[in-house]
């Protein structure tokens, strides 16, 4: 994966160039599995992807947002790899950071595609992502009987062609002044969201990218919260769970902080009934997303759950 990133990266820093310049301007005619057409440099982000991981022959299955079906690799592999190739694309243009988003599970021999999905976000082993912005930081945590989940930062030094290490153990702080979600869907939310969003806007400052990772780096140093709610345009949230949603999720709680999808749902017990499975996602500072299920359990015992209405006047 380090090794596509590396290759994506080089097309996003290019973008305006010529040669690549198609790529991220152009459409390739086709709709993903997600109804969206997808942008050429998508669609490019995806086979390298692929064509990396079966070239190192450890993968059995490899799962991705771009596409419809698990692609089948090595047979004889024991992991599977799941990825969303270039989160936040749309933004590449205006030179906003966008990023690649990957987890890996454990499979057993004679496994089949279920196996990649059909299972909670927590047996997911190594997971990370790979920020494309000033610099391009890979953010790593593996979980094994060596390495307990910790997270770290690797930077990319293009006069090694390496990731180097540049942050250890990375602690979220456990509240922050910031929060991030896209604001302008306020009156599509529920009572209980809508409820937790008004007292962040009292006493915390809005920052808002429109990149998850980009969003979701911040947060992780800094503090304080990210979120995409469910709507009433998205009932089941708008974010894929198995390649967006779980890699985050892990990353921030590995680092000390919470991510939930409801009143008492931890986002890592969901269990996907497909590879493309959405939900909604909170996540952040522990004591900033604790006070976020605390308003939603609230409203859940209140029986307001869900009920979305017109905004007072604010």
């Amino acid at each position: 994966m380090a090794k596509a990133c590396v290759r994506i990266g080089g097309f996003v820093r290019r973008a305006g160039l010529k040669d690549v310049k198609a790529f991220v301007e152009g459409k390739n005619g086709a709709v993903n599995v997600h109804g969206e057409e997808q942008a050429a440099l998508d669609d490019a982000a995806h086979e390298v992807c692929v064509k990396e991981l079966i070239q190192g022959g450890r993968c059995a299955w490899i799962a991705s947002e771009e596409s419809e079906d698990i692609v089948t690799a090595n047979v004889d592999g024991r992991i599977a790899v799941v990825f969303d190739p270039l989160d936040g694309s749309s933004n590449i243009e205006c030179g906003v950071g966008v990023g690649t988003i990957f987890g890996l599970v454990d499979v057993g021999a004679e496994s089949s595609p279920e196996h990649v999905y059909a299972r909670p976000g927590r047996d997911m082993s190594t997971v990370g992502y790979v920020l494309y912005g000033a610099s391009m930081v890979l953010v790593l945590s593996f979980m094994s009987e060596d390495a307990h989940g910790g997270v770290c930062a690797f930077t990319y030094d293009a006069d090694r062609d390496a990731f180097v290490l540049t942050k250890r153990d990375i602690r979220i702080p456990e509240s922050g002044n910031v929060y991030s979600v896209n604001q302008a869907n306020y009156k599509k939310w529920d009572d209980a969201t809508r409820a937790y969003i008004d007292e962040c806007a009292s006493s915390k400052s809005l920052r808002y990218i429109g990149s998850m990772v980009a969003d979701v780096h911040r947060t992780l140093l800094y503090g304080g919260t990210f979120h995409y709610p469910a709507c009433s345009s998205n009932a089941q949230g708008k974010l894929r769970a198995v390649y967006e949603c779980f890699p985050m999720a892990a990353i921030i709680e590995r680092a000390g902080g919470l991510a939930i999808s409801g009143a008492n749902d931890s986002v890592l017990s969901f269990v996907p009934s497909t590879a493309h499975s959405r939900m909604p996602f909170h996540c952040g500072s522990a004591r900033d997303i604790e006070r976020l299920d605390e308003i939603l359990s609230s409203e859940v015992r209140a029986g307001k759950k869900g009920r979305v209405s017109s905004p007072s006047p604010r």
